[in-house]
């Protein structure tokens, strides 16, 4: 009991000094940013730009339809290059790992 007394006292005192040293400490990095609009005028935006399907949220974002390449060659293409590939360099084996 003796021990958890004096442990509770040590981590209170602890906190006490961390948090007096925070306090102390003052931010020094770049202060120059100043805002030309206002936060109805953000928010304002920000609607605008959910109605218009700029922007979406949760699961939907980002909202930007993909465009696909067209492919340049069939997949049948593909596995007879794959097939020619292995045939000619035997340490590949069909499982696609180093054979050494």
């Amino acid at each position: 009991m003796k021990n958890f007394i004096a442990l509770s006292i040590a981590g209170i005192a602890f906190a006490a000094i961390t948090a007096s040293a925070q306090e102390s400490i003052e931010y020094s990095g770049y202060n120059g940013f100043t805002s030309t609009t206002t936060r109805a005028q953000v928010k304002a935006e920000t609607r605008l730009a959910l109605q218009h399907g700029e922007i979406s949220d949760g699961e939907q974002y980002p909202n930007v339809p993909v465009q696909h390449a067209p492919a340049a060659k069939t997949r049948a293409e593909v596995k007879a290059e794959l097939s020619a590939y292995r045939k000619t360099h035997p340490e590949v084996s069909d499982d696609v790992s180093v054979v050494q």
